[in-house]
């Protein structure tokens, strides 16, 4: 038996979403996990929040490219 192929994208990345400057999903997991985090802790969403929950709110502002992220160090407290 044959499963889907392992390199198939999620249903909510598209060809040509911000996923593809993102590497990979586990990058796109763990920029959304952190916008996330700040979501719940009371940042505004950047998209339209509708009855959604704050870590899918958060992969559709990654996906739309909607907060800035980096790779590097992080920003000294």
């Amino acid at each position: 038996m044959t499963s889907a192929s392992a390199s198939a994208a999620h249903p909510l990345i598209r060809e040509g979403s911000n996923a593809d400057t993102l590497g990979n999903r586990f990058l796109l997991s763990a920029v959304a996990f952190l916008r996330s985090k700040q979501i719940k802790d009371g940042a505004a969403a950047r998209v339209e929040r509708g009855a959604h929950k704050p870590t899918f709110i958060a992969i559709l502002e990654v996906l739309a490219d909607r907060i800035s992220w980096s790779h590097g160090d992080p920003v000294p407290r």
